[in-house]
C-alpha cells in the first residue's frame, strides 16, 4: 500500500473518476434531454427500457424510468451498420469524430474540482541528519505534489518528538494543475472546428460541407466575445489558473452575499452562456445541421460508432464549458454559507482551497459538479424553447452586439482595475465588486442606446424575384380582364 501512495500519482486516480463519470454522464445526458423535450412537449419520453433489457429475470419487468435507455441506444449503435459513402475520404472519414472526442476529453484535465488536498506523512530521522531531511521526505511525496514543509513532530505540549520528523505536501484535487488553465481550456475547445469541418469536407456531401462551413463562420465569430468575456475576469484576479480564480471567490460581501463573478459581472456571464451555446452548436444556433435545410448536417453521411463519437462530443463538450462557466462566474466549488459550519472549517492555513479532509474535497467535487448540471439543463431548456436564428442574424448577433459589448466590458475592467490599484487580485471588495456592477449596467444601457442609433443592417433575407417561378404572384381574375 506505501508504494502505491508513493509511486501512484494522485492526479491519476482523479483522472479515471472524472472521466468514467463524465462519460458515464454524457450517455444519461442523451435521456435527460429526451426527457425534458418531452416535459416542454407535455408527453412522457422514453419511459420503457430498464435495466434488464427483457433478459436479466429479477429485472425483466421492471421499466426503472426508461434509465436503460441509454445502454440500448448504445447498443444500437455499436450494432449498426458502419457505413461510408463512396468517394469519401478514408483517413480523415474516421479521423473527424476522433478530434472531436480527444478534444473534449483532454480539455476537461484542468477543471479544479475539489480545491487542495493536504496530507501530512511522518518518517524516522534515527542516523539522519537534519540537514537530509528534506531529501528523505522527498521519497515520501507521491509525484506531482508539492512540498510544503519538513520539521519535527510536535506533542501535545509542543515540544519534538525525538527522532521522528513531519513533512506536509499538498496536491491539487484535479487531474492537472496547469498555470494558464482557462488559456488551455480556449485552446484546446477551439481546436473542435477541425473536426467538424474536417467531417463535412470528407464525406463527399454538399450540404455535410456546407454545414462545415457553416460551423466555420459561427465557432470562429463567437470565439471573439468568449474570449473577451474571460478576459474580463482574468483582468479582475491578474491569473489564468482556474483554481486561483475559484478560491478568490470563496469569501463574502456584508458577511453573507457570495463574492460570485456572477454578481460583479453579469452582462459578460450572459455573454458567455450565448457563447458558449454557440461553441457546442447547440440550438438556436445550430445552423451547422439544420435538419430542415442540410438533412443533418456535417454528419449527415455517418452512421454506427462514427456518429456517435460526433453526439457524445458534443455533449461532453457541454460539461466543460459548462464546468469553465461554474470555475468563472458561480465559485466552483464553494457552497455558500455551508463552509462556515465547524466541519467544513478545516483549513491549513489563510488559503481557503486547502483542507485536510479528503472527504470536503469529494463533497466540493458533487457541489462543483451539480451547479455545472444546473447549466446542463439550461443547455436542453433553451434547445426546445427557442426556435433557430437565420444565418446571417447568427452572424449579426455575433459580430453587431456580442462583439462590441464584450470589447466595452474588457475595457471597463481594465479601467476598473487600474483604478483599484491591485487590490481585485485578491478578492473583490465590497466597493470594487459595486463599481463592476455598475459598469456591467453601463454597459448595458449603452448598448441599447447606440444600437437605436446605428444603421439598420442590410436587409438579407429580402424576396428576389425570378421570371416564369411558379412562386411569382398570379394576377386576380378581375386584372386579367
Amino acid at each position: 500500500m506505501d508504494w502505491i501512495q508513493t509511486h501512484v500519482p494522485p492526479w491519476l486516480w482523479i483522472a479515471l473518476i472524472v472521466h468514467g463519470v463524465s462519460l458515464g454522464t454524457v450517455a444519461y445526458l442523451i435521456l435527460l434531454e429526451r426527457k425534458v423535450a418531452s416535459w416542454v412537449q407535455d408527453r412522457i419520453g422514453p419511459n420503457r427500457v430498464g435495466l434488464g433489457f427483457g433478459i436479466i429475470p429479477w429485472l425483466k419487468d421492471k421499466k426503472m424510468f426508461g434509465l436503460g435507455q441509454p445502454l440500448a441506444d448504445g447498443l444500437k449503435f455499436i450494432l449498426k451498420e458502419d457505413y461510408r459513402p463512396k468517394g469519401a475520404d478514408l483517413v480523415l472519414f474516421t479521423v473527424a469524430p476522433a478530434i472531436m472526442i480527444a478534444v473534449v476529453i483532454v480539455s476537461i484535465s484542468v477543471i479544479p474540482w475539489g480545491g487542495i488536498k493536504e496530507t501530512n506523512r511522518w518518517f524516522s530521522t534515527k542516523d539522519i541528519p537534519q540537514a537530509s531531511w528534506h531529501d528523505e521526505a522527498a521519497k515520501l511525496v507521491p509525484p506531482g505534489a508539492e512540498i510544503v514543509s519538513v520539521g519535527h513532530v510536535l506533542d501535545d505540549h509542543n515540544k519534538p518528538v525525538p527522532n521522528v520528523a513531519e513533512v506536509k505536501y499538498r496536491y491539487p484535487f484535479q487531474i492537472a494543475d496547469v498555470n494558464i488553465g482557462v488559456l488551455f481550456v480556449l485552446a484546446v475547445l477551439s481546436l473542435a472546428v477541425y473536426g467538424v469541418v474536417i467531417g463535412g469536407w470528407a464525406s463527399n456531401n454538399k450540404y455535410s460541407f456546407l454545414g462545415g462551413l457553416r460551423a466555420t463562420a459561427n465557432m470562429i465569430s463567437y470565439e471573439i466575445p468568449l474570449g473577451l468575456c474571460v478576459l474580463c475576469i482574468v483582468l479582475m484576479y491578474g491569473s489564468l489558473n482556474l483554481g486561483e480564480i475559484v478560491a478568490r471567490q470563496t469569501h463574502y460581501w456584508a458577511g453573507i452575499v457570495p463574492a460570485w463573478n456572477v454578481f460583479t459581472q453579469p452582462v459578460a456571464f450572459l455573454l458567455f452562456l450565448v457563447c458558449i451555446h454557440a461553441e457546442a452548436n447547440r440550438a438556436p444556433f445550430d445552423l451547422a445541421e439544420a435538419e430542415q435545410e442540410l438533412v443533418g448536417g456535417y454528419h449527415t453521411e455517418y452512421s454506427s460508432m462514427r456518429f456517435a463519437l460526433f453526439f457524445l462530443a458534443e455533449y461532453a463538450g457541454m460539461i466543460t464549458t459548462s464546468c469553465v462557466l461554474v470555475a468563472l462566474f458561480f465559485g466552483g466549488w464553494h457552497l455558500p454559507w455551508i463552509d462556515k459550519l465547524d466541519f467544513f472549517a478545516q483549513r491549513a492555513d489563510a488559503d481557503p482551497a486547502v483542507t485536510k479532509s479528503l472527504f470536503v474535497c469529494i463533497l466540493r467535487a458533487v457541489v462543483f459538479f451539480g451547479k455545472a448540471l444546473g447549466v446542463l439543463f439550461l443547455f436542453m431548456w433553451v434547445r426546445w424553447s427557442l426556435p433557430r436564428f437565420r444565418f446571417d442574424q447568427l452572424m449579426d448577433i455575433a459580430w453587431r452586439a456580442l462583439i462590441p459589448m464584450s470589447l466595452a466590458l474588457t475595457l471597463g475592467s481594465m479601467l476598473l482595475v487600474y483604478a483599484t490599484h491591485g487590490r481585485t487580485y485578491w478578492g473583490l471588495t465590497g466597493l470594487d465588486g459595486i463599481w463592476f456592477l455598475l459598469m456591467n449596467v453601463a454597459v448595458l444601457i449603452g448598448t441599447m442606446v447606440i444600437s437605436k442609433l446605428l444603421p439598420a443592417p442590410p436587409n438579407t433575407n429580402r424576396k428576389i424575384p425570378v421570371p416564369g417561378s411558379r412562386f411569382m404572384r398570379t394576377p386576380l381574375p378581375s386584372a386579367a380582364v
